[in-house]
């Protein structure tokens, strides 16, 4: 069996392609022939070039207007003939024009957000997106939801449309088992930098709306005598900049290290060193709907996740030590002071959260054997 994985625009700040190159090398060692199709740019090809092999195809298409996009992937779908065809979202650049084939593969669609119930969202994406939602329910041959609530969304609307007999599966983001492998010199460079400081890591993007000033004033709200304490904030995003003054006029910015971007192959060394890892959600849709990829990235690491009950962290997290009210700045820094106390947690396994184990699942239910 043949699958082709459309994928769109640059890893680095759209993360749907992951879905392709967490699956790309197990489907293969399950005996699918396997292709990508992706834009061509350096963080592309990097990130690929580490984490495919050479029984992964790839197909490169340059970076254009939509329309453009969507000819390109039509040619190069018609080429490589799949019998499944997987769209990482699908949107209007993330598509192909199923007429011109002269091989109809069965569609596969993601889902990993709600984009037309995210207030913040313009109206006519919100329309456009609701677009596709509303395609993607007649056109699938068999819908992917990267959340719980996802999928019970996705089934209502299909039993709503007459269609509860399309095969609907929930399968989560994962993490590579190959992450806890460590660069040992970086790590011994990073732990003289921290100084033996209690290392509180956050990974994603630096926006408010996922909790960035929460965490900052957490810190804020530490007792002086947990002064000791570290949050190491990996990524970048569009409130950085808000958030280095904020940790400045906090007086906290001595116990605030802000990592910036920090390339993939590195990841590990930080996230090794890390006592504990912190997942802010909030109670809203968008919370509720996306699957936080980070999360599972933290498991194999065995340190304690603090998260809010909100969406997948209900699914992996059993332990109510771990959780904090959302937006709740105090309630965090209650956990964290916890945490320097040597409170044990009660860690969920990891193994059942790898990639490995997710392609299993895939590849059994779009073969068709079970749906999740």
């Amino acid at each position: 069996m043949k699958i082709a994985f459309l994928t769109t625009g640059n890893i680095r700040r759209i993360a749907t392609m992951k879905r392709a190159l967490g699956h790309a090398r197990h489907l293969a060692d399950l005996g699918w022939e396997v292709s990508i199709v992706a834009m061509d740019c350096p963080e592309n090809r990097e990130r690929i070039g580490d984490e495919c092999d050479d029984r992964i195809r790839i197909r490169w298409f340059a970076e254009s207007g939509a329309i453009a996009e969507v000819s390109a992937k039509t040619r190069f779908v018609d080429e490589l003939e799949p019998d499944w065809l997987y769209l990482c979202s699908y949107t209007f650049r993330n598509r192909v024009v199923m007429d011109r084939l002269s091989k109809k593969p069965l569609l596969a669609v993601e889902h990993s957000e709600l984009q037309s119930r995210v207030t913040g969202l313009n109206p006519f994406k919100r329309l456009l997106a609701r677009h596709f939602e509303d395609r993607s329910l007649r056109k699938a041959d068999h819908i992917v939801c990267a959340s719980r609530f996802l999928t019970l969304h996705y089934r209502q609307r299909l039993l709503r449309n007459g269609l509860s007999e399309k095969p609907v599966t929930w399968l989560p983001y994962a993490h590579h088992e190959e992450i806890t492998d460590v660069d040992e010199s970086l790590c011994e460079r990073l732990r003289m930098e921290f100084g033996g400081r209690t290392n509180v890591v956050y990974m994603g993007s630096m926006v408010a709306n996922y909790g960035l000033f929460t965490m900052l004033d957490a810190m804020a709200r530490l007792h002086p005598s947990r002064k000791q304490v570290l949050l190491h904030l990996i990524g970048e995003g569009q409130d950085l900049e808000k958030a280095r003054s904020y940790a400045r006029e906090k007086g906290i910015e001595e116990r605030v290290r802000f990592a910036g971007f920090v390339e993939e192959r590195e990841l590990s060394a930080h996230l090794s060193l890390a006592d504990a890892f912190v997942a802010p959600l909030f109670n809203t849709i968008q919370d509720w709907a996306r699957c936080p990829s980070k999360t599972y990235m933290y498991l194999p690491f065995r340190k304690p996740v603090f998260t809010c009950p909100v969406g997948e962290s209900m699914e992996i997290f059993h332990d109510p030590r771990l959780f904090f009210p959302s937006g709740d700045s105090g309630a965090l820094a209650e956990r964290l002071s916890q945490l320097q106390d040597g409170a044990v947690f009660d860690l969920p396994s990891s193994e059942s959260h790898s990639w490995k184990q997710r392609t299993f699942q895939l590849s059994e239910a779009i073969l068709g054997t079970h749906a999740v």
